[in-house]
């Protein structure tokens, strides 16, 4: 048994504090986005004019200047004042404070004062605008002596014609003001305004961005040009499409049962799990992940979840009898599943991997003159072995992953799904070796040769296990049959061809020996001794030239059997195999 702790770290970002508020970890399967709601829809509709000729205007300049140290383009600074006059034209709440002026200066990205706006009084005594405020000022590249008016009480932003025409994506940054009580939403709130107002006089919504910075400063707003391309619609996720996981993800709800504060901007740690647990100690081989092993096994936790909800991914530390064990990191657990978690790595256990491949047929398709083709299947064979330096026994899991393409054999070991990946469970003992034997395969196409030595013994370890029509399997070994004896005969030829080609070389000797010893009058008996060795091996070497012969005209009548076996063999009564287990 063991005591299972989950904690969720909640960051409070909402813009307000949380007094007693209950928290609770939503579902790990819900779908969520982003939409923009605060920004107001203008149908467009195409303007229709005469076909009176006008001059062209030239194209507006602009530069762009350094700030902070960063390249950035300015396109201009608007004030708070001005920013408050397009509010409450737009009628938005919050911008209904009083504003006693008559005329109020603003910077523009030249740094010049050009803007002025005049306020007067209403029949009940409320400021409202002039019915045309007046702006000078450089924005959107404008020089700084343009001057621009807003008419009505729909003020029109400079620089609009510009941004319009093109593919300018715009940043608006709002600024706090002097007195805001929460300077970060106040600065959101004012470049909404003037982010609501670029999308009324046509620019695309998706080119504008409102950032609320939260820090202090002259101006009220901020248009800068960003460089970088817009966001899709739908940012892709990572991988491809056909490399998403099936496995099902489940749901989280798990809810504090303690009321609790928090303030804006700080974070908390929230208890949602206390649970007692199956959990156990065990050695974990993961060659598959990127911080996995292929030469050492981890320590870990084999645990299952003991609650109805998935539990979210996240960091593990675990303790046994008040003593800190390791950390580890957890993929998401299931309802009622078991997951490992490593958390150490003592390289007591050594794992010991051997990679071979072969081919196997598994089935005849077609057969012409001894040209086959097969259904073959190319099996991969990983032989593990596993040594214990430990004096107690251990229990080891294996994580083992199968492409895309091949199948698991079955083997002694039972593997248990896990994943995308399956798991085998071996035991060894204290100071002991353990091998555990994987074979993944996967079919293919390919033409056999059996009137060549591979092709038969590839048939012929075929025909070990197929279930064939006898006909056909007795034409398949009396075929096999005759091209092993074949090929002893050509060995037996092979050999004695090599013993005749040396008895000739030791009778060339001898005569060449017998010929120096008639010049010499007492060699009468070394060379009568010679001379029946040269007899003896003349007649090894002619007993042997009659076998050969032999030979040769037996190995001719065996080949040209097989010829007539081959033209005979047809594919007739074949039986499919049995099918091999799902990967």
């Amino acid at each position: 048994k063991a005591q299972l702790h989950a904690w969720a770290v909640v960051d409070n970002v909402s813009g307000e504090d949380w007094q007693k508020v209950t928290v609770g970890v939503g579902s790990t399967s819900a779908l969520s986005f982003r939409f923009d709601l605060h920004s107001v829809r203008v149908v467009e509709r195409e303007t229709l004019t005469s076909d009176v000729g006008v001059a062209l205007a030239p194209p507006t300049g602009g530069s762009p200047y350094s700030v902070a140290g960063k390249e950035l383009k300015v396109l201009g600074n608007i004030g708070a004042e001005q920013v408050a006059s397009i509010a409450r034209s737009q009628a938005v709440p919050g911008y209904t404070q009083q504003a006693q002026m008559q005329s109020v200066p603003t910077k523009t990205a030249s740094g010049k004062k050009g803007y002025a706006q005049e306020i007067s009084k209403d029949k009940a005594g409320r400021n409202r605008p002039a019915a045309e405020p007046i702006v000078t000022g450089s924005l959107g590249g404008a020089s700084s002596s343009s001057n621009v008016n807003f008419r009505g009480t729909t003020p029109s932003l400079p620089g609009v014609d510009l941004l319009r025409s093109g593919n300018q994506r715009v940043r608006v940054e709002g600024f706090a003001q002097k007195g805001d009580a929460d300077p970060r939403q106040s600065s959101l709130e004012r470049a909404n305004v003037i982010r609501d107002q670029l999308i009324s006089q046509g620019i695309p919504a998706d080119r504008v961005e409102a950032v609320g910075t939260g820090r202090a400063s002259t101006d009220a707003v901020r248009l800068v040009a960003v460089d970088e391309e817009p966001k899709p619609a739908q940012a892709a996720v990572s991988g491809a499409r056909g490399s998403e996981s099936a496995e099902p993800l489940g749901t989280a709800l798990f809810v504090s049962s303690t009321p609790m504060s928090l303030e804006d901007g700080r974070s908390a740690m929230v208890s949602l799990v206390q649970a007692q647990t199956e959990a156990k100690q065990v050695y974990y081989y993961d060659p598959v992940s990127t911080r996995g092993s292929d030469r050492f096994a981890f320590k870990a936790v084999r645990l299952s979840n003991p609650t109805q909800y998935t539990l979210e991914p996240g960091p593990f530390t675990v303790y046994a009898e008040g003593q800190f064990l390791g950390e580890g990191m957890s993929e998401p657990i299931p309802p009622k599943a078991v997951a490992f978690i490593p958390f150490g790595l003592d390289r007591q256990l050594v794992i010991e991997p051997v990679d071979s491949t072969r081919e196997e047929i598994d089935k005849l398709v077609t057969i012409q003159r001894g040209i086959i083709n097969t259904e073959t299947l190319r099996i991969r064979q990983k032989r593990l072995t596993l040594t214990n330096r430990l004096e107690e026994p251990v229990e080891v899991y294996i994580r083992h992953s199968v492409p895309d393409g091949w199948t698991l054999r079955p083997s002694v070991q039972k593997p248990e799904r896990m994943g995308g990946a399956w798991l085998f469970r071996v035991r060894v003992i204290g100071r002991g070796t353990t091998e555990l034997l994987i074979e993944e395969s996967m079919p293919i196409a390919k033409t056999v040769d059996i009137r060549t030595a591979s092709g038969v013994a590839a048939m012929g370890l075929y025909l070990k296990t197929a279930r064939l029509d006898a006909a056909l399997q007795g034409k398949l070994d009396e075929i096999i049959k005759l091209h092993k004896q074949i090929a002893d005969m050509q060995q037996r030829i092979e050999t004695l061809e090599s013993q005749m080609a040396t008895y000739r070389t030791r009778v060339d000797e001898i005569h060449v020996q017998l010929v120096t010893l008639r010049q010499v009058p007492n060699a009468q008996q070394l060379s009568k001794h010679l001379a029946q060795k040269m007899e003896e091996i003349s007649n090894r070497l002619q007993k042997a030239t009659i076998e050969v012969t032999d030979l040769k005209a037996q190995m001719m009548g065996h080949q040209v059997t097989m010829q007539d076996r081959l033209a005979e063999l047809t594919l007739t009564g074949a039986k499919d195999a049995p099918a091999a287990p799902d990967k």
